[in-house]
């Protein structure tokens, strides 16, 4: 596995978050499975973060939330994706359990908007006082990257930076950048 080689010559690792889908949540194993699968490549867990998306825990949510636990209990850290698109429950803040929130693209949108960086602000806010870190995504301008360091985002990710690259490119970046 490429990160465990990584590891071995010594280039600074970035977590990889993996979609986890909702038909995988509802299986029971999945924890114990993740697990073994990443004893078995000898990836520390702070590696990886496993993303969800709100509607795959509508359903379920104490399956789900168990689940989410006992991952968080062997290091893995639990994010929720795509903030804001679509329907976004202000009580699932406080349901589930969260290591970070990720704005999705369409709320960085609204950088230039007056309305939009205040509600911008607020979510901020709120999900730092809550305990948890934010991610923004799809930042592809200076102001959007300015607006949200302002806020004090704790991680800002988008095309600004990179378009997604093939692992080869990664890798070579990887080398470039220790």
């Amino acid at each position: 596995m490429m990160i465990d080689r990584w590891i071995k010559e010594k280039k600074k690792i970035f977590p990889v978050s993996v979609n986890i889908s909702r038909v995988s949540l509802y299986n029971p194993k999945l924890p114990e499975q993740i697990i073994e699968l990443v004893s078995r490549y000898n990836i520390p867990p702070k590696y990886i973060q496993f993303e969800l998306t709100e509607s795959a825990y509508t359903s379920n949510p104490e399956l789900i939330k168990k689940a989410m636990k006992e991952l968080q209990n062997h290091g893995f850290k639990i994010l929720m994706d795509d903030f804001g698109s679509g329907y976004s429950s202000l009580a699932s803040l406080n349901q589930m359990p969260f290591d970070t929130i990720k704005l999705d693209k369409s709320l960085v949108d609204y950088v230039g908007n007056e309305n939009g960086e205040k509600l911008l602000k607020f979510i901020v806010q709120l999900v730092q006082s809550l305990g948890m870190k934010i991610t923004a995504e799809g930042v592809e301008y200076k102001e959007q990257l300015d607006f949200l360091e302002n806020l004090n985002c704790d991680d800002i990710q988008g095309f600004y930076f990179s378009k997604p690259l093939m692992l080869a490119d990664f890798s070579a970046k990887l080398t470039e950048n220790n």
